[in-house]
C-alpha cells in the first residue's frame, strides 16, 4: 500500500510517497516537482549579475544566498591575486543581515509548520498554536515582522535585497539606524524569553545539561512536554552523521561521522543525479523522479543545519540532549531553538561593534567583466544549513553556477545505496502524520531544492 500526500505551508510544494508494511512506514520518498533553473539561467551573465538573481533563489534565506555570492566573487578575486579589502564594518553588516534573516526564519519556523502539526497529535485544546487565529501564532508573526524590519534598514528591502557586492555594502547607517536596528531585535529578545522559553536569555545560555529542559517554562515545556507525550524523542532517527562546512564567530565547520573531524575539504563536496530530472527527460517515472539532486561529502551523506552546528560548535545543552535522544524530531526542533537565542545574543553584540565612521565599502581596482578566467567556491550557513556557491567564470562571463543547498544535503534522493538523510528518517514511523512532522523538522523548501 502507498500514500501520496502533498506536504504545504512550505516554500512550493512537496510530494510525500509512503509505502506501508504491517502498519509502518517501509520506504519512503520525496519528490520536488517544480523545475526553476537558475544554474541556467547565470549562463552567459555578468558576475555582477549573480547578486540579483541568488537572492532571489529563495525568498526565506535570499541573505544567504546573497552573501554566498558576494563571498564567490571576492574568493574569485583571491584566486587570481588580487585578495579585497573589506572593511570590518562591511563584514558586521553582511553578518549581522544574515543573522537577522536567520531569527526570523526559525521563529516562524517553529510557530508555522512546527506546532501546528504537532497539536494535531493532541486531544487537549491547544487553540492557542492554532494557525491564523491562535494567540501565540499571532504573536510570532508579528515577532517575526517586527525583527526583519531591521534587516530592511540595512539592506533597503526584503526579501531580495542586494545590498553586499565586492568590497564591501552599499548600507551606510547612522547612529539612530543601529537603535533602531538594537529596537527591533529586543521584539525577538521579549518575545523569546516571555513566549518560547519562558526564563530569561541569559539565564537560557547557561544551560549545559539535558537535565535543563525541567527549567523550560512556556512554548519550549509545551514542545518538550508533547514531544515526549507522542514519542517524538524517538521519531525522525536518521544516520546520525553532520557536516557544517561554513565558519562564523558563532559556528565552528566541522563533520562527525563517527568522532568531530574539524577539517573540510570542499573538493570532496559532489552531487549526484541518478534519481534527477534532466532538461531533456521530464517524465515522472521510478528512476528519475524529482528536480532535487543528492549531494555527498566524501561518499557518505551527511544531515547539515542547526543540529548540526550545534554539534559542531560543542553547544553543551543541545549535545547532552543528543547525547540522550539522537537525531531525532525532538533534538533536531530543541537545536534551532537553541540556535535562535545564540543569534539574538551575537547579534546585539555584532550591533555594538559598528563603527559608523568606516568606509562600507571599497572599490575593487580589477573589473570583473575583465577576467579572463577564474572560479571560486563559497559557503554560507544559512537558515537550514550549510549552502554552497560554486561560480566558473570565462571571459568575463559566468560558464556555470553551481548552487548546493541545505535542503539538496537534507531532503534529496538516494545517493548510491544510501537513502536520503529526511528518507531515512521516515522510515519505520506509525503514520503519516508523524511523517509530517519528521519532514517538516529539516524544513521543507521546494524552491532551494529545486533552484
Amino acid at each position: 500500500m502507498k500514500t501520496v500526500d502533498i506536504v504545504e505551508r512550505i516554500e512550493g510544494e512537496a510530494k510525500l510517497n509512503c509505502t506501508w508494511k504491517d502498519g509502518i512506514i517501509s520506504d519512503a520518498r520525496i519528490d520536488f516537482l517544480n523545475f526553476r533553473g537558475f544554474e541556467y539561467i547565470l549562463e552567459g551573465k555578468s558576475p555582477l549579475d549573480a547578486l540579483i538573481y541568488t537572492p532571489r533563489i529563495c525568498g526565506i534565506c535570499g541573505q544567504a544566498h546573497l552573501k554566498a555570492t558576494v563571498d564567490a566573487l571576492e574568493n574569485v578575486y583571491e584566486n587570481i591575486g588580487e585578495k579585497l579589502e573589506v572593511t570590518q564594518k562591511a563584514k558586521l553588516l553582511r553578518q549581522i543581515g544574515l543573522n537577522i534573516e536567520i531569527i526570523d526564519s526559525h521563529i516562524k519556523w517553529f510557530y508555522l509548520f512546527i506546532m501546528p502539526d504537532i497539536i494535531k497529535l493532541d486531544s487537549n485544546d491547544l487553540g492557542i498554536y492554532e494557525p491564523l487565529k491562535g494567540q501565540r501564532w499571532l504573536e510570532a508573526c508579528k515577532t517575526a515582522s517586527e525583527t526583519i524590519k531591521s534587516l530592511a534598514i540595512i539592506g533597503g528591502q526584503w526579501p531580495h535585497s542586494s545590498y553586499m557586492l565586492p568590497g564591501g555594502v552599499v548600507s551606510d547607517p547612522t547612529l539612530m539606524d543601529l537603535v533602531n536596528i538594537q529596537n527591533y531585535l529586543h521584539s525577538a529578545l521579549v518575545f523569546f524569553e516571555k513566549s518560547i522559553a519562558g526564563i530569561s536569555l541569559e539565564n537560557y545560555l547557561s544551560f549545559d545539561s539535558v537535565n535543563n529542559i525541567e527549567k523550560l517554562n512556556s512554548d519550549m515545556k509545551c514542545f518538550k512536554d508533547l514531544c515526549f507525550k507522542h514519542n517524538l524523542q524517538n521519531f525522525g532517527k536518521s544516520y546520525n552523521r553532520f557536516i557544517t562546512l561554513g565558519e562564523t564567530n558563532l559556528f565552528k565547520n566541522g563533520k562527525i561521522k563517527i568522532k568531530l573531524v574539524n577539517k573540510i575539504d570542499l573538493t570532496k563536496v559532489s552531487e549526484n543525479s541518478d534519481f534527477t530530472f534532466s532538461m531533456n527527460e521530464k517524465e515522472y517515472n521510478d528512476k528519475k523522479h524529482t528536480w532535487s539532486k543528492s549531494v555527498s561529502y566524501n561518499d557518505n551523506i551527511y544531515e547539515t543545519g542547526p543540529l548540526a552546528r550545534a554539534i559542531t560548535s560543542n553547544r553543551k545543552f543541545i549535545k547532552d540532549i543528543h547525547k540522550n535522544y539522537a537525531d531525532s524530531v525532538f533534538t533536531r526542533v530543541m537545536s534551532r531553538l537553541d540556535e535562535l537565542a545564540y543569534l539574538i545574543d551575537d547579534t546585539k553584540s555584532l550591533i555594538s561593534k559598528i563603527n559608523i565612521k568606516e568606509d562600507s565599502f571599497i572599490k575593487p581596482k580589477i573589473i570583473l567583466s575583465e577576467i579572463e578566467k577564474a572560479s571560486a567556491i563559497s559557503v554560507v550557513e544559512a537558515t537550514r544549513g550549510s549552502l554552497y556557491h560554486k561560480i566558473n567564470i570565462e571571459k568575463g562571463k559566468i560558464k556555470s553556477y553551481d548552487v548546493i543547498t541545505p535542503t539538496v544535503w537534507n531532503l534529496g534522493p538516494v545517493y548510491k545505496k544510501q537513502k536520503g538523510i529526511a528518507q531515512n528518517a521516515m522510515i519505520g514511523l506509525p503514520s503519516i502524520e508523524i511523517a509530517k512532522i519528521v519532514l517538516r523538522s529539516f524544513d521543507v523548501c521546494s524552491v532551494c531544492t529545486t533552484h
